[in-house]
């Protein structure tokens, strides 16, 4: 497993808004057990898959911190394998095990991060090699400002990204290349105002001036629908709000010195002068059913449904992970803070982490996107006369997952 290298500075756009390519540190590969002789240099083609399956049926369960190694598997897949190619006439490349194995081990598959809290799946995943046990060599890609993630996605340039549902139906609906394969916990957008705001809800933001970090952000997306069903013209150009665009790191500091009268965005940005005590939420995701979802590259869902399918499991599992125990809560978020991943102290991540259901599931996701687009509708981003059911088939894939 590769560490990222670039490393997230605060008030960078989430995963919905932008990206970086990957780089990659090489870790120390581990020692000892069968096979190292291979490993130094006896892999070839021929009993290279014979090296996996023993791997398979002797490799302990590694802790957190053995993940920062590599592990005998990928060390074989992108070491001993690669010599064998030159050796074998890249016979290597035709072994492939779904699940458990080699699945086109060479290739690295960047993931999206943004800097949000709530992409703890995908760090949970990462850490704790449930990729690598699926055979996927999965990197992680850093945001910025400066890049659309869901146009460098739909080219091909990232596979997947974490994000918003809500965030994905306009651009899907519009063309770009992309598929949503399953829907993780609720909560991680928030709608934020000063203690002595006279705004208590929807309704009361008429004519008010919103921060935001982006148009094209998952907190746009998402409370555009709560506005519009309070009677309010969401369109940025001719509507009844200011929509004003705010660095993530100044969304707290706008809103105390009274530039914007609320802000929303995803964790920890809007919370920031809620932990302080100046601010309150009066808005949030909570109550529905997924807010983050597995945004995958068509192309790779169409052309590598299998390696899809893996690559969706493996990052459901790092949503168990996180279900399964505050411990493990408490280990995630220490990584999301000493990786960089987020810009905010330990201690609020573990707080924010503990305000999510830790539901992940990919058909119950698929039930839940019909009634999402009927409230879509109502902000005008996509025609209203457009079935549910079909944006549905067209935004969402269904790879098989049973859960």
């Amino acid at each position: 497993m590769s560490t990222p290298e670039n490393a997230p500075t605060p008030g960078q756009d989430s995963a919905d808004d932008a990206a970086t390519a990957p780089t990659e540190n090489a870790s120390a590969p581990e020692t000892g057990g069968v096979g190292q002789a291979a490993v130094a240099g006896e892999v070839t083609a021929e009993n290279a898959a014979a090296i996996l399956a023993s791997d398979d049926a002797n490799e302990p369960t590694e802790s957190a911190s053995a993940r920062a190694h590599l592990s005998r598997r990928r060390l074989l897949a992108v070491g001993g394998l690669a010599a064998a190619a030159v050796a074998g006439g890249a016979a290597w490349l035709t072994l492939r095990r779904t699940n458990s194995g080699l699945v086109g081990a060479a290739e690295q598959l960047p993931l999206v991060i943004g800097g949000d809290i709530c992409a703890a799946p995908l760090y949970a995943a990462y850490h704790q090699g449930y990729f690598d046990d699926a055979g996927l060599n999965v990197t992680l890609a850093r945001t910025q400002r400066t890049e659309d993630t869901k146009d460098a996605l739909s080219a091909g340039k990232y596979i997947g990204a974490p994000g918003i549902f809500f965030s994905w139906l306009e651009p899907i609906y519009n063309g770009i290349n992309a598929k949503l394969t399953a829907g993780f916990h609720s909560g991680c957008l928030q709608l934020v105002v000063n203690n002595d705001s006279p705004i208590s809800s929807y309704a009361d933001l008429k004519g008010a001036t919103i921060g935001v970090p982006s148009l094209a952000s998952s907190a746009f997306a998402y409370f555009s629908i709560g506005l519009a069903k309070a009677g309010i013209n969401v369109d940025p150009e001719h509507g009844d709000i200011t929509w004003t665009t705010i660095d993530e790191d100044s969304l707290g500091t706008r809103l105390t010195n009274g530039d914007v009268d609320a802000i929303m965005g995803s964790d920890p940005a809007p919370l920031l002068p809620v932990f302080d005590g100046t601010a309150h939420v009066i808005e949030s995701n909570d109550d529905e059913p997924f807010c983050c979802s597995v945004a995958l590259n068509g192309d790779f869902v169409a052309n590598r449904p299998e390696d899809a399918k893996a690559l969706t499991e493996a990052w459901l599992k790092g949503s168990d992970y996180l279900a399964a125990s505050q411990a493990n809560r408490r280990e995630i978020a220490k990584i999301e803070v000493d990786n960089n991943y987020v810009a905010a102290e330990q201690s609020l991540v573990e707080q924010v982490l503990e305000t999510y259901g830790w539901e992940a599931s990919a058909t119950a996701f698929r039930e839940a996107i019909e009634p999402g687009i009927e409230d879509f509708k109502l902000t005008g981003y996509i025609d209203a006369g457009i079935g549910a059911a079909e944006l549905a088939d067209t935004v969402y894939t269904d790879l098989g997952i049973n859960r």
